[in-house]
């Protein structure tokens, strides 16, 4: 006997069973309870959201032995024939392989005017519906406008663009949408609990993110990887044979980007090559991961335009505030754009990935109107470009340039002649104790969650709610975790996880700082060193911005009128 597939094992059986098509159920539900079920229906939408299944879930409710009810038991002979495809008055046509309009003549219009032989209806479910030829969707015009009483139509369509206009109008159309990665990820996990497998809790989400939106697809790529594996499924398992990029390597990658570490990021990309990544599918994964970034950045992420998972969420919120706006996130999304087009024709895909990451973590080496808006934009929020690690930093100086400390514990210049900011990156990394402030606490949280995820992936979610403060000494990190969740508490103070934070906020911040953890949102107020700092910054940030507008002028006026060349003199572009 032949192994039953996965996807129709799991096949939903009742309207409760159904992954994220709520307004679809409901409508249907409501329609079959008060006796108002339309004679002609169209679902659209992609494939593997569930538009066959709920139609056949729409003909258990009009047949059920206890029916029409928006309860059907799926249990009766009724609702077992319909879901084994063996019920009389079940007729489902697959139109992509009969377009003929006979077809339709002979199996819809001339049987529809018999009375149903076992239930009070008869549906006609049609799949793939326009594919159905001209002449086909003629013939079928006529029973549509004008159907007997108990006959009712499902036509179903990934291109409702095909179906005639005239068809459109005597249907009531449900558009079926791409199901959330956190759905898809979730209905995984019951499907492997009740399978018996072992998986990866970061391996659910890659498949998921691997289906696009269709349920089917995801069933499908979990039942290939458990044959493959054996039913114990890892995260490099999926990203070996679905070409995923895990999304703790998007994270890192785009975090050496922010902190401007080009030689981390050739280190990244020398082992995404040497693990056998492909590299087109790391740009379209690493485009779409600074797309949330940017939505993130411009309109929040309590808009609902990001798909991912709730602790993925709060990471992308983090990490788009490393960018301090959209405007750098937009500049990288430009160059991402160039990539994906030279990727096309490029003989040495690794070299144009290197350079276009360069390009977007080291804006100072181009010239370009968005790169020198990127470094202004920079002085004016009083953020100094950097390129090392977050430690204490110290920038190339002369003897008579003082040194000023800044928020994030980088070390500035202001020369007391000259107060144009220096322009250079960090040249050096101390060795010295860390230096907290909230900012920085605040700024490089997820790159610690990246730290524990690639350590121990299943403790990530134990920090994924908590956020961060420094205590008024300046020195001791304090980790909040929810006030509701005792439990995390209890789970965040083992020594095993204890050691384990300990180790990724040392491979972040160079040495670990003294951390605690507490109960809640605490009320922790920076201490006087840093809001000295933060004031310093205030009064000096003005005078460097006017600095670099000048020396702009001064260097690029000629050019930059180019390209403008019917902007009248004496305007001044605002």
């Amino acid at each position: 006997m032949a192994h039953q597939s996965l996807y129709r094992k799991y096949r939903p059986l009742t309207f409760d069973d159904v992954v994220g098509q709520s307004h679809v159920e409901r409508t249907l539900r409501n329609a079959v309870a008060e006796g108002k079920v339309a004679h002609a229906y169209l679902f659209t939408g992609p494939r593997g959201t569930g538009k066959t299944t709920t139609a056949r879930l729409l003909a258990k409710a009009l047949l059920c032995d206890r029916g029409p009810t928006a309860e059907p038991d799926g249990s009766c002979p009724q609702c077992l024939d319909v879901a084994s495809g063996n019920h009389p008055d079940v007729f489902e046509l697959d139109a992509a392989s009969h377009t003929q309009v006979e077809v339709v003549r002979e199996q819809i219009i001339g049987r529809v005017q018999f009375a149903a032989s076992r239930g009070h209806y008869k549906i006609y479910i049609i799949d793939e519906v326009h594919m159905l030829s001209t002449s086909s969707f003629n013939a079928l015009l006529k029973t549509l406008e004008e159907p007997p009483s108990h006959v009712v139509f499902v036509l179903c369509t990934t291109h409702p663009h095909k179906v005639p206009e005239t068809i459109h109008s005597r249907c009531q159309r449900f558009d079926f949408r791409r199901i959330s990665v956190e759905d898809i990820a979730d209905h995984l996990r019951f499907i492997a609990e009740s399978e018996g497998f072992t998986v990866d809790r970061g391996a659910f989400t890659l498949m998921a993110r691997h289906a696009d939106g269709g349920m089917r697809n995801a069933i499908t790529s979990l039942e290939q990887l458990a044959a493959y594996t054996g039913g114990e499924i890892t995260v490099d398992d999926v990203e070996g044979m679905l070409g995923e990029v895990d999304v703790a390597q998007l994270f890192e990658i785009v975090g050496l980007v922010v902190r401007r570490d080009i030689a981390g990021c050739f280190r990244w990309i020398a082992d995404a090559v040497e693990t056998g990544t492909d590299l087109a599918e790391l740009v379209r994964e690493l485009t779409a991961h600074v797309r949330d970034l940017y939505l993130i950045a411009a309109a929040g992420a309590t808009g609902g335009f990001v798909d991912r998972r709730t602790a993925d969420v709060a990471l992308l919120e983090a990490q788009a505030a490393e960018f301090d706006g959209p405007d750098r996130l937009a500049r990288v999304l430009d160059l991402l754009g160039e990539l994906a087009g030279e990727l096309r024709w490029s003989s040495d895909p690794r070299l144009s990935i290197e350079v276009a990451l360069t390009r977007m973590a080291h804006p100072k080496g181009e010239m370009t109107l968005s790169a020198l808006a990127e470094r202004v934009e920079a002085l004016e929020r009083g953020i100094p470009a950097r390129s090392a690690p977050v430690q204490a930093v110290s920038e190339r100086r002369t003897p008579s340039v003082p040194a000023v400390e800044a928020d994030d514990g980088a070390l500035s210049e202001q020369s007391s002649e000259d107060p144009q900011p220096c322009l250079e990156p960090a040249a050096e990394v101390s060795s010295g104790p860390v230096v907290l402030d909230r900012g920085t606490a605040k700024r490089h949280w997820h790159a610690v969650l990246l730290e524990v995820r690639k350590r121990k992936p299943a403790r990530e979610a134990t920090f994924a709610q908590a956020e961060v403060d420094v205590d008024p000494d300046g020195e001791t990190l304090v980790v909040e975790l929810p006030a509701e969740s005792a439990f995390a508490l209890e789970m965040a103070s083992t020594p095993e996880n204890r050691e384990l934070l300990r180790e990724a906020l040392a491979a972040v911040f160079g040495s670990a700082p003294p951390f605690r953890f507490q109960s809640g949102r605490g009320a922790v107020r920076p201490g006087p060193k840093a809001a000295a700092v933060e004031v310093k910054k205030n009064a000096d940030t003005s005078s460097a911005a006017s600095a670099l507008e000048d020396m702009l002028r001064n260097e690029l006026g000629a050019s930059i009128v180019t390209e403008n060349p019917a902007r009248p003199d004496g305007e001044d572009g605002q």
